[in-house]
């Protein structure tokens, strides 16, 4: 019996094995410090939130995540999930942390299970003054030789992907300052420079930094410029085939399109990005498990889209090609903000499953030159498959095929989305309108309309008009009034079809008064209809309903019942 036990758990444990041999469990280790161990430099602003957006958006991506941070008062405020296990990112807890993922990932290799460790680090870069790089801890160092040798050696994993974002201060759009020494910025970029990486066969590395060695914050979004693209990226804005993976050759691609458009700052932003020699083509994330999204299929009106909580958090931004599907997967809120540039929406989390939003109107409050340079630029590229290509014949990073990627007809396996306009369907006007005077005159009655219309379901609406005219210029002294009250239902195009057009149709009560000198008649009992066909648009800044209509109204006038056609005009000012 006991050898036939010992047979059976051998037999269980080399099922386990084969099983789980395709199985890659992804850890991470986000290390995020302010402070700053040297005078002349500031401590940052947002270094602490965005490792908060870190450790949320790859626990949300899959990832078992681990967050080292001491935050500020107003990131504590959050009362964030994360931040309840959070601990300050000293040189101790570094290693404590490093210790427990060595045991844990030893255990997954004795299973067959391949293990990735993503380490994110976000604070300041600088060197000492023996001119050695090193980021800074919460009162400590972790310089080239402990990044490698303390940090990503020990880890045990198969494969260790760096992220960093480093050299940053604060201010609306901070940079350090101060004198550039190319040494200096040399010994910097040596830590993670490609030379270090080629003896680490299973290391890749990905982090960004401008012309004089610094990588910037916007207080815009509330976080570092790379950090954010980058976790963009990795939520799948830089999935350019579409099989819920996030390449390094992908996410260099989508950083260098984000950053491409931005001008008007001190220095540039560049990306470096070093994929795994062993295996170039090791996802840094992905397949991800279900939760929050956003999809964005192809045709979709809106090219450019952001993604913030109802705190004002930015957790995403994406500029699409108009062929381009693109699902993003979101940090779990109970509350969205999904924006472009001109339109917005606050979606709760149950809205985001149904797949359509209703944008209304936005103001946008960036001020100051890095703020405009930043608002414009960033993201003004679109990762794009002709992009892509050029990026990686470039770069020289693993091609990812994007022969495969989303058939531009169908978006993929992914359900279609649909954002429509509110203001398109509901709302005010306030119109004038022109069109032939009743009774057959040979002149023009003119007047004013105000139309109110609310939408009843996609692309449907319902809603009620008010109208008056009179012929300003007499004809043989005669001179008309006419005025409705009717009752509206009408129909858009639908907003994947990106025409603005609408067609309706009312009916509803009349009167018409027909003066001559001093003799008046008229029919308060007028039966009148309404048909109309016109386009939508904002010209200027100001939203305008231009429409061509059609009324015919049955008039009696000395007891005599008939049909009177009139052709005209409208244009109306939309609130």
């Amino acid at each position: 019996m006991k050898t036939l036990g010992a047979l059976l758990g051998a037999a269980a444990l080399l099922l386990a094995r084969g099983a789980s041999a395709e199985t890659v469990v992804r850890r991470a280790l986000v290390i995020a410090h302010n402070g700053s161990d040297d005078p002349s430099l500031p401590s940052l602003r947002f270094a602490d939130d965005d490792g908060v957006l870190w450790a949320e958006t790859l626990q949300r991506l899959g990832v078992e995540t681990t967050l080292l941070v001491a935050p500020d008062e107003a990131t504590r405020a959050s009362a964030r999930p994360v931040l309840a296990g959070a601990r300050p990112a000293t040189p101790d807890e570094v290693k404590r942390e490093v210790a427990r993922l060595r045991a844990a990932n030893l255990v997954d290799r004795e299973l067959g299970r391949q293990t990735d460790v993503l380490l994110v680090y976000v604070g300041h870069g600088n060197t000492d003054e023996a001119g050695r790089a090193y980021f800074t801890l919460d009162g400590g160092r972790l310089d080239k030789a402990s990044l490698y040798a303390d940090v990503v050696d020990p880890l045990g994993a198969d494969y260790v992907h760096v992220i960093v974002d480093a050299c940053r201060a604060s201010g609306v759009v901070g940079s350090r300052g101060g004198q550039t020494d190319a040494a200096v910025l040399a010994e910097l970029r040596g830590m993670l420079a490609r030379e270090q990486l080629a003896t680490r066969p299973t290391v890749g590395a990905v982090f960004a930094e401008s012309d004089d060695g610094e990588t910037h914050e916007w207080s815009r979004i509330r976080a570092g410029v790379f950090s954010h693209v980058a976790r963009s990226g990795l939520m799948g804005a830089a999935d350019i085939n579409g099989d819920g993976k996030v390449e390094y050759s992908e996410l260099g691609a989508f950083v260098t399109a984000s950053l491409q458009g931005v001008k008007g700052l001190p220095a540039r932003l560049t990306l470096h990005a070093f994929a795994p020699t062993r295996e170039p083509r090791r996802p840094l994330v992905g397949p991800s498990p279900k939760g929050p999204s956003l999809p964005l299929p192809s045709g979709l009106e809106h090219s450019r889209i952001s993604v913030e909580d109802s705190d004002g958090r930015r957790l995403a931004d994406v500029r699409r090609s108009e062929d381009q599907y693109v699902l993003l997967r979101l940090p779990e809120r109970d509350v969205y903000w999904i924006r472009t540039p001109t339109q917005e929406a606050r979606v709760t989390l149950a809205e985001l499953s149904t797949g359509v939003l209703n944008l209304g109107d936005r103001e946008l409050q960036e001020r100051g030159p890095a703020e405009e340079a930043l608002r414009k630029g960033l993201f003004a590229v679109p990762l794009d498959k002709e992009f892509y290509e050029r990026y990686v014949t470039a770069s020289g990073l693993a091609h990812v095929g994007v022969s495969q990627a989303f058939p531009a007809s169908v978006g993929g396996g992914f359900p279609r989305f649909q954002m429509r306009r509110q203001d398109a369907a509901s709302g005010w006007d306030l119109g004038w309108t022109g069109q032939q005077a009743p009774l057959g005159l040979s002149t023009l009655a003119t007047g004013p309309t105000v139309t109110w219309r609310r939408e009843a379901r996609p692309s449907l609406y319902y809603g009620a008009r008010a109208t008056y005219g009179m012929t300003p210029i007499a004809t043989d002294e005669i001179r008309t009034h006419r005025g409705a009250l009717l009752g509206l239902l009408g129909a858009q195009a639908p907003s994947e079809l990106r025409v603005p057009l609408f067609l309706e149709a009312g009916a509803g009560w009349g009167f018409l008064g027909v003066t001559r000198g001093a003799t008046r008649m008229g029919d308060p009992t007028v039966f009148s209809t309404y048909t109309a066909t016109g386009l939508m648009g904002t010209l200027a800044g100001v939203r305008l309903r231009v429409a061509a209509t059609l009324t015919y109204d049955r008039v009696t006038l000395d007891d005599r019942n008939h049909w009177d056609r009139a052709f005209g005009f409208e244009v109306a000012l939309r609130r």
